[in-house]
């Protein structure tokens, strides 16, 4: 008699028995599934599904479940790798901008879940304030929980806004543009998506990454020799993207 643990790797296997084999009431049980997996996955990347229309995106998530199925009972956190699927989904080769335009619908829908900010500006100057001078060029930020970063060689800001449902003006799309350095993060309990300049993004993906002040500035100068760190520091402590001192 099969174990409990056979039965259940045996039910797996035939929910994903996408040939047919198994029997009809695993069939209907298996098409609810993907059905569910279809509804999940539009509900967080309505512009990929836009770009792509919904026979091309159903089938594509149908795909990707295959090779990565849930693993939890919350849908609302699954598809974090739809992107990088989509990356190498051969189908989706004509539209090369699609797995960038997946990123940056799952960071908005991401910084959604984030925990919230803790610390305030103030706390976080008065503790700068409070380091000697020597030692302030080797503390290390925590940036914005809700904070996500994103560098795309294709327009997915302008692509991701001309999708909305209240946008109004000439849908236009350059793609002769400049690289997009986005950053993504909760504000007042709603996401917002600001482009950045690139010496900001540098310094900004240094810290996330674990620099120390003195590294991210070398980092942020590299990409934009006329990159000003105390400008910097003043305009992502007001906003909330820099949340606190993590130390040295």
């Amino acid at each position: 008699m099969p174990s409990l643990r056979e039965r259940q790797v045996n039910f797996a296997s035939a929910l994903l028995d996408v040939d047919g084999n198994a029997d009809g009431r695993i069939a209907i049980y298996r098409n609810t599934v993907f059905a569910n997996y279809r509804n999940a996955l539009a509900a967080t990347y309505r512009v990929v599904r836009a770009l792509t229309g919904a026979p091309f995106f159903a089938e594509a998530v149908d795909a990707f479940a295959l090779v990565h199925p849930s693993t939890g009972g919350d849908l609302n956190v699954y598809g974090g790798e739809f992107a990088d699927f989509l990356a190498a989904y051969p189908h989706a080769r004509e539209l090369p901008y699609l797995p960038d335009v997946a990123r940056l619908e799952w960071a908005i829908d991401d910084a959604h879940r984030a925990a919230d900010v803790t610390g305030t500006a103030e706390a976080t100057l008065a503790a700068l304030a409070a380091i000697p001078a020597g030692d302030v060029a080797l503390q290390r930020f925590t940036l914005d929980p809700s904070c996500r970063l994103l560098r795309s060689p294709f327009p997915v800001l302008r692509i991701w806004q001309v999708h909305q449902a209240d946008f109004a003006g000439n849908p236009r799309v350059d793609f002769d543009g400049a690289t997009d350095f986005l950053a993504v993060r909760r504000e007042a309990g709603a996401v917002v998506v600001e482009r950045l300049p690139r010496g900001d993004f540098a310094w900004l993906a240094a810290l996330h990454g674990g620099a120390d002040l003195t590294l991210a500035l070398d980092a942020a100068q590299a990409a934009d020799p006329m990159f000003d760190l105390g400008t910097a520091l003043r305009a992502y402590l007001a906003n909330g993207t820099l949340a606190g001192l993590a130390g040295r």
